[in-house]
C-alpha cells in the first residue's frame, strides 16, 4: 500500500531554503495532490466495497428471517417472515390486452396472449382475517416465452402488497427492523420506530396508515411498492441501461360483483369472502404499469415514496380473471405454503431495479428452501 506523507508536516532541503511564501505555495500543492489522490483510492474503495455491503446485508438479513420464522413455527409450519397466513391460492388467466400503447409493449407486454397465472392472497402479518392488516397478493404467470433472469424457465413473478410504498426506504432500515423484531417482543419494536437515537416516524406513521380492516382481498388495490424495468433492451442482470424505463405495478377490481358486508365474521373471513364472491360471479382484477417520469420525485432506491399518480396515471395492460373453484380446501392451502415468489424470476425486460429488490432475491429463496425442507 502506498505511503502518502503529511503534507503539514514534511520537511525537504528545498523547503529550508524556501521564502515562508514559498513554504505555502508548496504545502498547498502537496496538500492538493494528497487530497486528490487519497479521493481516488476513496472513491475505488467505495466502489469495490458496495457488492460486498450488499453481501453482508443479505446474509444477516437471511439468518435474522430463518430465526424469526423458526420461533414463530406454527405446528409443522415455517411461515413466511412477511405475509405469513395465506387466505387462499386462486388458479386463474392472465390475459395480455391488445390495445396496448407500443412504448408499453415489452416483455410479457409484447404481444396479445392469455397464460395461466397463480394467485397467493396473504395477510402481512396477522393470522386473524378480522385484525387491521396489510394484505398481499404473489403472482405467478407461467407458460409464457423466453429466458428468465433467474429460476424457472417460462415464469413471470410480481408480488404486490396493499400500500403504494414501504415503512422503510432502504434495505439498511428494513434490517434494522428486522433486528427490532427478532427480539420478539413490543418493546423492541417501539424502540425501533421511537427511539430519540435512531427513530422510525415516518415509518411508523406509514405502517399506521397502510394497515386496515377489509371485506375480500378481491377488492383492494395492490402496488409493487418497488420498480421494476419495462425496457426489451436488458438481456440480463448485469446489462441495466443508464437510462432504463422504469415502472412499478398496481392490481385493481374489475368484477362486476363486490363485497358489501363481511362474510361469516371471523379469523378466516376473507377466504369466506373470495368463496362467496366466486360462488356469485367470476372475479376480474386489472393489471397496469406506472411509467417513471422523473428521478427526483419517482426515486428507484427510496422505497418509502409513493409515485404521483397525477404526474403519472397507471395504465392497463391486462386482465387477470378467476372463476369459481375451491377455496378452502386444506390440501389446496397446505400446497399454497408450498409455494415460493421472487421478483427476480422474470424476463429481463422487467428486471428489478434498485437495492432494495437486490437483497430480495437471496434472502427469497433462502427462506422458500427453509419453508420446503421443514
Amino acid at each position: 500500500m502506498m505511503r502518502l506523507s503529511n503534507p503539514l508536516t514534511y520537511r525537504g532541503k528545498r523547503d529550508h531554503r524556501l521564502s515562508n511564501a514559498g513554504r505555502l505555495r508548496a504545502l498547498r500543492s502537496k496538500s492538493i495532490k494528497a487530497f486528490a489522490l487519497l479521493t481516488v483510492l476513496s472513491s475505488c474503495s467505495s466502489e469495490k466495497s458496495a457488492p460486498e455491503e450488499l453481501d453482508k446485508l443479505i446474509a444477516e438479513m437471511s439468518q435474522r428471517v430463518e430465526a424469526t420464522t423458526v420461533k414463530e413455527k406454527r405446528g409443522d409450519l415455517i411461515p413466511r417472515f412477511n405475509q405469513p397466513k395465506t387466505v387462499a391460492c386462486l388458479t386463474g388467466t392472465f390475459t395480455v390486452e391488445e390495445n396496448i400503447s407500443t412504448d408499453l409493449k415489452h416483455g410479457l407486454f409484447a404481444q396479445a396472449g392469455t397464460y395461466p397465472v397463480t394467485a397467493r392472497f396473504a395477510n402481512a402479518t396477522k393470522w386473524d382475517d378480522s385484525e387491521k392488516d396489510l394484505r398481499g397478493l404473489s403472482l405467478s404467470v407461467s407458460n409464457i416465452p423466453g429466458e428468465t433472469l433467474w429460476g424457472k424457465t417460462g415464469q413471470q413473478d410480481f408480488l404486490l402488497n396493499s400500500h403504494p410504498a414501504l415503512f422503510v426506504a432502504t434495505p439498511e432500515e428494513f434490517l434494522k427492523f428486522m433486528r427490532a423484531r427478532q427480539e420478539g417482543d413490543k418493546l423492541s419494536l417501539v424502540k425501533f420506530f421511537l427511539s430519540p437515537f435512531d427513530p422510525h416516524i415516518g415509518s411508523l406513521i406509514t405502517v399506521l396508515k397502510a394497515r386496515g380492516k377489509h371485506k375480500s382481498p378481491l377488492d383492494i388495490r395492490y402496488w409493487s411498492t418497488v420498480p421494476s424495468a419495462l425496457d426489451d433492451r436488458i438481456t440480463g442482470a448485469e446489462q441495466i441501461p443508464a437510462d432504463v424505463r422504469a415502472v412499478k405495478y398496481s392490481v385493481r377490481s374489475c368484477s362486476n360483483y363486490k363485497t358489501e358486508q363481511v362474510v361469516e365474521p371471523g379469523e378466516n373471513q376473507l377466504r369466506k369472502a373470495i368463496t362467496a364472491h366466486l360462488d356469485q360471479a367470476p372475479a376480474c382484477l386489472d393489471f397496469s404499469v406506472q411509467l417513471q417520469t422523473n428521478s427526483e420525485d419517482m426515486p428507484l432506491e427510496d422505497a418509502s415514496v409513493v409515485w404521483d399518480e397525477a404526474a403519472s396515471p397507471f395504465i392497463s395492460v391486462a386482465k387477470i380473471n378467476f372463476d369459481d373453484q375451491p377455496v378452502e380446501d386444506p390440501e389446496l392451502i397446505n400446497n399454497c405454503e408450498n409455494l415460493s415468489f421472487n421478483p427476480w424470476q422474470s424476463l429481463p425486460a422487467h428486471a428489478p431495479l434498485g437495492r432494495m429488490n437486490a437483497v430480495r432475491k437471496a434472502v427469497y429463496a433462502k427462506g422458500a428452501y427453509q419453508r420446503a425442507n421443514r
